[in-house]
Formats: structure tokens, C-alpha cells, sequence
């Protein structure tokens, strides 16, 4: 019924049930019990053989021209791959229409970084240490003697 390729997870109608209790809408007093597929691992679920019909195990072959497919260990026959070819990138966005929230496709290649001006970093930088010094130079550490042993 469903995939989950981030948890490796398929949800199989009829597997797996799990019993819910919940209140009814319509009376109070009754309680329906809803059952709902969980989902389980995909190392828990086995290929259907083609020719048979019938859950099976799947061992690699190849055929004449080199390519690797997936065959029946209870028939032989060859299990083929389902297409994949809308999941991948181009094939989601080849027919995407720009939205009204979308960055307009002229502003997006516009320079807008101008680099930085070292010389006025660095100015900068010498004027807070400037600064940090004379902050420092007005300090005034008291001493303490009671602090201090005598000999």
C-alpha cells in the first residue's frame, strides 16, 4: 500500500493490523474499534514470482548480454524491476511552473556581492585594539595584603 524509503518501511494491506479503540461521533456510549496496516521491514516482505504467483526468494543472474537481473529461486523465472525514472530530479521538475513566491530567474543571476574592503577591516580592527589598550591602561589593580603570607 504505501513505502517508506527514509525508514525502510512498507506498509503490506492485511499485514501487521493494529486495533484502535476510539470514542464514536454519533453515540457516546459505544466505542468503535478501527484496524489499520502498520508498517513493517522490508526484510519481512518477499517478491511474488511472476509465473507462480507465490511469495519467493530471489537470487542475482545475468542474462546473454551482461545485465543483472533478479531471478526466481522457486521457478527461475526473471522478476523484473519496477521504472524509477519519474522519481529522479529532472523528471519532478521538468514541468515545474515558477510561483508566485519563486525568485524571478533575472534576479537570481545578478551580482550582488561587491567583495570586501580589506583596507577598512583591517582600520577597523587596529582602531578596537587602539582602543582595548587605552581601556586597559586605566585599570587600577589595588593590593591586597591581607591576603599575603608572612614569612
Amino acid at each position: 500500500m504505501r513505502v517508506n524509503r527514509k525508514f525502510n518501511q512498507v506498509v503490506v494491506e492485511g499485514v501487521n493490523l493494529k486495533y484502535k479503540r476510539e470514542p464514536d461521533q454519533e453515540m457516546v456510549q459505544r466505542i468503535k474499534v478501527l484496524k489499520r496496516e502498520a508498517p513493517i521491514h522490508v526484510s519481512n516482505v518477499s517478491l511474488i514470482d511472476p509465473s507462480l504467483g507465490i511469495p519467493t526468494r530471489v537470487r542475482t543472474g545475468y542474462l546473454e548480454d551482461g545485465t543483472k537481473v533478479r531471478v526466481s529461486k522457486k521457478s527461475g523465472s526473471v522478476i523484473p524491476k519496477p521504472d524509477r525514472s519519474e522519481l529522479t530530479y529532472f523528471a519532478r521538475t521538468k514541468d515545474l511552473k515558477p510561483g508566485p513566491n519563486d525568485t524571478k530567474p533575472e534576479l537570481v543571476m545578478k551580482k550582488t556581492y561587491a567583495g570586501e574592503d580589506f583596507l577598512r577591516v583591517f582600520n577597523d580592527f587596529e582602531k578596537y585594539l587602539e582602543d582595548k589598550a587605552a581601556l586597559e591602561a586605566k585599570l587600577v589593580f589595588k593590593e591586597d595584603d591581607t591576603h599575603r603570607r608572612k614569612l
